[in-house]
């Protein structure tokens, strides 16, 4: 079936006047359009009826409320600037491809859909923003009356995205039956533990597990706080200690291992001792990787910044290529000892730069991917043309 733009309008208008309308979703930019894919649905705000415009341009989005007298003229610029366009109403589907002269469409009859109009979408989040949580109070992330204070709302989504990491390999530690109703997590470098209380909150209030729960930092004044904290609000098998991470010996295995941005090699540090206590899992999210960039600019005329010197011969770039490396070789050397590893982002960029999250689960393995990953690691070693901290840390743990 084809139409032409003004009966496509025409039948998008008639679907939106009668209240049919579900959703129109418009990619594949053509014209000079500011964004490159847009998103139409119909939302009800104060008893008025309009179409809300969700706008993308370079993965962040812009909304936009379209009344009904302006709507017409927005779907005529729209359709100038795109090739592709999917409409749903409540019975039909419609995928229209743009042509020279007009709009080929293919229909598909739907089981008869509902209609949206709520104006956002809440976020699901593991903690409830709109209830009192006793640890959330006392670091003053939630006031009194459960509502989540304006400076810490982006803490607020950072405990949460971190509680869907922990929920997840949580799972995943439970289907591999690698723990049962009991874990023993250590956080290292805690700081004013936000995490670790929610954790904490996490595993004993939502999940029920029995559990031990350990923060180290090495300033005293912060443990100070966090015990002071856990003690009003009754958490019992929660201990914060002062210490360095490499002297670190209270326990001999554990569950979990977390480390949120330690600086440098202290996430090399907090690896070794997750392998010393035969941690089961291992997250990291990694914090000012400084040891590569200075050992680049001491390689020889033979070496990476030789190699590579449309990228090292500027400051920045040499410092964000040598954090992604670094990374790269913890998850390989993960890989070697044991681990199942997945690099994936923390949280979005434009709350913290430091977004790179190292998750590894302890897996069987034949002998045959040890060798292929060690020949792949040997031959990243050489192309760096260092020699990395963590290699003289772990390598009595490789398993070949």
């Amino acid at each position: 079936m084809k139409y032409t733009k003004e009966e496509l309008i025409n039948n998008i208008m008639t679907s939106i006047e009668n209240k049919s309308f579900v959703k129109g979703t418009i990619s594949q930019l053509l014209g000079n359009y500011s964004f490159d894919k847009i998103i139409l649905k119909p939302v009800l705000i104060k008893e008025n009826y309009l179409i809300q415009m969700e706008k993308f341009q370079n993965k962040k989005a812009f909304h936009e409320n379209i009344s009904m007298e302006n709507i017409s003229s927005i779907l005529e610029e729209i359709l100038d600037n795109f090739k592709q366009f999917l409409i749903i109403t409540t019975t039909e589907e419609l995928h229209i491809i743009k042509s020279k002269n007009s709009f080929n469409c293919k229909s598909k009859t739907l089981v008869k859909k509902e209609v949206t109009l709520t104006h956002n979408r809440e976020k699901n989040y593991i903690l409830n923003p709109q209830t009192p949580i006793p640890f959330l109070i006392e670091l003053g992330v939630m006031t009194k009356e459960g509502h989540i204070t304006k400076e810490k709302s982006n803490k607020f989504r950072q405990i949460n995205r971190y509680l869907e990491f922990i929920e997840d390999t949580l799972k995943e530690l439970q289907r591999k039956k690698l723990i049962k109703d009991h874990i023993t997590v250590v956080d290292f470098g805690c700081g004013k533990s936000y995490l670790t209380f929610a954790l904490y909150h996490y595993l004993k209030n939502i999940k029920n597990m029995k559990l031990n729960v350990i923060g180290l930092d090495l300033k005293k004044d912060v443990i100070d706080h966090c015990n002071a904290i856990a003690k009003k609000l009754n958490f019992e098998n929660l201990e914060f200690l002062e210490g360095n991470i490499k002297d670190f010996n209270k326990l001999q295995n554990v569950d979990l291992i977390f480390s949120l941005h330690a600086c440098n090699n202290a996430t090399d540090y907090s690896i070794l001792k997750g392998l010393e206590m035969n941690a089961k899992a291992i997250l990291a999210v990694p914090c000012c990787q400084s040891e590569f960039n200075q050992k680049i600019n001491k390689t020889s005329e033979t070496g990476l910044k030789t190699y590579l010197s449309p990228l090292t011969k500027h400051g920045i770039l040499q410092e964000r290529f040598s954090s992604l490396a670094t990374d790269a070789l913890r998850s390989l050397s993960l890989e070697l000892c044991g681990y199942k590893t997945q690099v994936m982002e923390f949280i979005d960029m434009e709350h913290t730069p430091k977004n790179i999250l190292i998750k590894s689960i302890r897996e069987d393995f034949k002998k045959e991917f040890y060798i292929e990953r060690k020949n792949e690691y040997d031959r990243y070693i050489n192309f760096l043309g260092i020699e990395p901290l963590l290699n003289s840390l772990i390598k009595t743990y490789y398993k070949i």
